[in-house]
């Protein structure tokens, strides 16, 4: 049977007893298609509440979609899902770079990891077939060091996940990193997979992905490609990456400075850390994951300095958030050798940097002293603290020991009023600053894995889009302006069903009309799908699909969170610290304005707008029945009008 875009299989690999058994995925992605959609259909179905992050049974899950591997514009994707360890709820990651094509290749479309091996594992996934391997010769290293052991091993077109130390240590703040530089961040993934004793996944393949209409398709990836090469928006990140929107985000006043006790930054300070300085002192070419033509990342090499010799693959606007804004770091080499910590050592910068930052407020306000960080001074600014700090955290020393919680469990830890000052949303460190921009504020909060702009936080404000743009794609006017609450629960729902439908069939976020209204939407991205696998869908399929995706999410954080509208509020000191200096000095969130927000989104997604409880009708007219009876079961559902 051809199945064409899928691989038509999948992996089950209990680690525990050591069997592998390859499944036909067909049933499966009939329904939820593939990436993130499949992942989160599969955990929801079976994980049982109660079952923790660490445990054995949390499966940890790789899948491709069916536009993965393909020429379709941004196909380099993998969605990661599993039980999110800082939360408690829902977990989705998702990684770029080349290891999402080679599981296709390898004959794949997902992965799912049990159990836990007496020993230290790798797996390896091979055209067809998967093998464990004994890794305890990897024990300890590095993910870069792992990468180039495997490729000894396995050749050097083999593609790589792996954790490093603090995945080892199951330390909540550790991530997946895939080749080299590419983190599947947030959730605290590299734990999970820290605690089931496995050190790397490998992937090569040599199996073809086909597709229903080759002349058609190849015709509509042609034509998406024209469409985004029509703006100025393409150059721009193709010359400058996410950094190059630094000056626009700091004006737009969403650049957290000094753990959030502002939202602006001296644009002096910042301009030591400008792309331009990187660009010309740093930068060796262009980057990019498999088959893309954004090439929106860079090789970095520093030849002298303090941290030289280093080469390192270029940074997100993440990294501008997390240590140039939150701790003020203005050394273009200290912020390279940051970079290149966070992977090797396999350490989520969001919430790397969010225990950090909290830690060094608390030195700040005299709350923790030398006695606790072992005689260091904690000085804003000072790099070599922060390295030192992260190198504690990854191996679990002194103070460091208590920083790889995250922000918010440190905080617990610390006592003393510490929790104040701990910036996080359910309990998952928060990256960006966002008083001074409601739809991207509001779009972070709701998230359901916690604290993150990868789901329906908007960039409308900061586009500054007119109100008929809004209107056209929204059906708001509002979208363009960035402090007001007005019709920002519409963008936020348009967005999360739009994000989850593009992470289900695939493919990357940049060509998409989250970066640029002008490109890629709901229907450009039907017809591909239809194109590849003979299937056909429409922009609203793709709608729906999305739809179901996000309830499935919100259904997992009732039954294994029990989160309720109290956490989907921003942090305390939000509504009672407003922003310092910039363009938006003085924004802060009302609290009735919120709510009235709030109460409109749940509105949107047919929820009920005061205990934000999914309902019965909801439920029935996505066709989750299978969730439905599990929230009636719990008695978490809102039954009748």
């Amino acid at each position: 049977m051809n199945r064409y875009g899928w691989a038509g299989h999948m992996l089950r690999v209990d680690l525990s007893s050591g069997k592998i058994r390859k499944e036909e995925s067909d049933s499966y992605v009939d329904e939820f298609v593939g990436g993130r959609g499949l992942g989160q259909n599969l955990l929801f179905r079976e994980l049982a509440p109660g079952v923790g992050a660490l445990d054995p049974r949390n499966p940890l899950i790789l899948a491709a979609g069916p536009l993965t591997g393909t020429l379709a514009p941004g196909s380099g994707r993998l969605s990661i899902s599993g039980k999110n360890l800082l939360t408690g709820g829902i977990g989705s990651s998702n990684v770029g770079g080349h290891f999402g094509p080679e599981l296709k290749y390898a004959g794949f479309d997902a992965v799912i990891i049990e159990g836990k091996s007496a020993e230290p594992v790798y797996l390896l996934i091979e055209d067809g077939k998967a093998t464990l391997y004994d890794a305890r010769h990897l024990r300890g290293k590095t993910t870069w060091e792992t990468e180039e052991e495997v490729r000894r091993a396995h050749g050097r077109t083999a593609r790589i996940l792996s954790i490093g130390p603090a995945g080892e240590r199951s330390a909540p703040v550790a991530c997946i990193i895939a080749d080299r530089a590419r983190a599947a961040g947030r959730c605290g993934f590299g734990a999970v997979m820290g605690s089931k004793n496995l050190k790397a996944i490998v992937g090569r393949g040599s199996l073809p992905v086909e597709v229903a209409d080759p002349d058609g398709f190849m015709a509509l990836a042609e034509k998406a490609r024209a469409q985004v090469f029509s703006t100025a928006t393409i150059q721009r990140l193709r010359t400058h990456g996410t950094c190059g929107s630094v000056g626009r985000a700091n004006a737009s006043c969403t650049i957290p400075f000094r753990n959030f006790q502002d939202d602006h930054m001296d644009e002096k300070k910042l301009e030591r850390v400008a792309r331009p300085v990187f660009q010309e002192s740093y930068q060796v070419r262009n980057l990019s994951c498999m088959g893309c033509f954004f090439q929106d990342t860079f090789l970095y090499e520093a030849k002298e300095g303090e941290y030289a010799p280093l080469r390192v693959e270029g940074f997100q606007q993440n990294l501008v958030w997390d240590f140039v804004g939150k701790l003020e770091i203005t050394d273009p080499g200290a912020v390279l050798a940051i970079q290149a910590l966070c992977s090797k050592l396999g350490m989520d910068m969001d919430n790397t940097s969010g225990a950090i930052a909290l830690a060094f407020e608390l030195f700040e306000k005299g709350i923790i002293g030398e006695k606790e960080t072992e005689g260091m001074r904690l000085d804003w600014g000072d790099h070599r603290a922060v390295i030192r700090l992260m190198e504690k955290m990854a191996h679990g020393e002194g103070i460091g020991s208590i920083l790889n919680q995250g922000g918010y469990r440190a905080a617990k830890a610390i006592g003393k009023g510490a929790e104040q000052y701990a910036v996080h949303i359910k309990g998952q460190d928060l990256a960006e600053a966002i008083r001074a921009d409601k739809g991207w504020a509001l779009g972070t909060v709701v998230a359901p894995r916690g604290g993150g702009h990868l789901n329906g936080a908007t960039m409308t404000g900061m586009m500054r889009i007119s109100p008929e743009e809004s209107m056209a794609v929204f059906g708001t006017p509002y979208g363009g302006e960035q402090d007001t609450y007005r019709g920002k629960a519409k963008v936020v729902y348009w967005y999360e069903l739009f994000k989850s439908a593009v992470d289900t069939v695939g493919l990357c976020y940049f060509p998409s009309k989250w970066v640029d209204l002008r490109f890629l939407g709901p229907g450009e991205y039907a017809e591909l799908l239809s194109a590849a696998t003979g299937k056909k869908f429409s922009g609203d399929d793709l709608m729906f699909l999305g739809r179901k995706v996000h309830n499935i999410e919100k259904a997992f954080n009732t039954l294994h969170a029990g989160f309720g509208p109290e956490d989907d509020y921003p942090p305390g000191r939000f509504f009672e610290e407003p922003v310092k200096s910039g363009p938006y000095a003085g924004a802060l969130f009302d609290r009735g304005e919120w709510q009235s927000m709030l109460q409109e989104y749940y509105r949107l997604h047919g929820w009920d707008p005061k205990t934000g409880l999914q309902t019965e009708e909801i439920l029935k007219e996505l066709g989750l029945g299978f969730v439905q009876e599990k929230l009636t079961k719990a008695g978490k559902i809102r039954r009748g009008p």
